[in-house]
């Protein structure tokens, strides 16, 4: 498990807990702090004494981000052959069996990454379902995630390459959130992944999320500014380039038709585009919204 951590002590030990606590699997807990103020750093150190299955990282200049901290657990944890690899939100909560059931859906060999739904929770006592696992398009990882990076389990032959590409630079680095490219390069690759319809993990909701779960109108309209601002499509761009860095031959062609629509949003090209949304969404829902966007040049 790689755990990022940056400001998070008031509900690490929670989180902790819930890892070293799954059942069925052998878990080796890694964690890297980024220059956290509130003893983050020195609970994770005790605490690493205290249980052998965890290793705590250091590194002598903070990321600057949730997701550069990610990438650089990625790059320095290499898995063994026989390690499955997840990643590990410091304010979230696992729920018991997630790894094992996880872990028996890639032990299929069938699969290279699975992630699930989660259960979205706040400090009042609210909580909502968050659903993931509408039916995979063929170009849905250009525009989302299939669930929160803290869902995932992957293949070492994924975290290997994902660490490659990272390394060396390039659109890897333009991503902006590692559960995005993590499923862009299984995608693009030909891989397959499987989304739960289980919800594996109570995704804590607070004012220090990164993106948090979209279930607030706030999280809307933050989304809508993103929009707004292109962020979405530049985003998309980045994927569709890391994506034509691992596909095959036979399907190079569509993908970079698809980078081609996103870098020249001509109205010509937006139609074109928006005719497509069916194949970038999984939600019904949102491939009628994203369509109009696209139209009225609003992506």
């Amino acid at each position: 498990m790689l755990l990022a951590t940056f400001n998070g002590r008031r509900w690490l030990p929670e989180q902790v807990e819930s890892i070293l606590a799954q059942e069925g699997v052998r878990v080796r807990l890694v964690a890297l702090d980024d220059g956290s103020t509130d003893g983050t750093a020195e609970w994770l150190a005790e605490r690493a004494r205290e249980d052998d299955r965890i290793t705590v990282l250091t590194d002598s200049q903070p990321s600057g981000s949730s997701v550069a901290n990610f990438l650089r657990l990625i790059v320095r944890v290499q898995p063994h052959p026989d390690e499955y690899v997840a990643f590990a939100d410091q304010d979230d909560i696992w729920v018991q069996g997630k790894l094992a059931r996880h872990a028996g859906m890639l032990a299929s060999g069938d699969l290279d990454g699975v992630s699930s739904c989660v259960t979205a929770f706040t400090s009042s006592g609210t909580t909502r379902l968050v659903r993931k696992d509408f039916p995979q398009r063929q170009f849905d990882y250009l525009l989302e995630s299939p669930g929160p990076g803290s869902t995932f389990l992957i293949t070492p032959r994924l975290a290997s390459l994902t660490a490659e590409l990272v390394d060396e630079g390039g659109p890897a680095r333009a991503v902006e959130f590692h559960d995005s490219l993590i499923y862009a390069i299984a995608r693009g690759r030909g891989w397959k992944w499987h989304i739960d319809g289980a919800s594996t993990v109570e995704y804590r909701q607070h004012d220090d999320n990164v993106m948090g779960s979209n279930t607030t109108w706030a999280a809307a309209l933050e989304r809508l500014r993103l929009i707004r601002s292109h962020w979405l499509r530049n985003h998309a761009i980045a994927l569709a380039r890391v994506a034509l860095r691992v596909a095959d031959e036979n399907s190079r062609p569509e993908l970079q038709r698809m980078l081609d629509l996103f870098e020249n949003p001509t109205l010509r090209n937006r139609l074109a585009l928006a005719r497509k949304a069916g194949s970038m969404r999984r939600r019904p829902r949102d491939q009628r919204i994203i369509a109009l966007l696209i139209t009225a040049g609003v992506w």
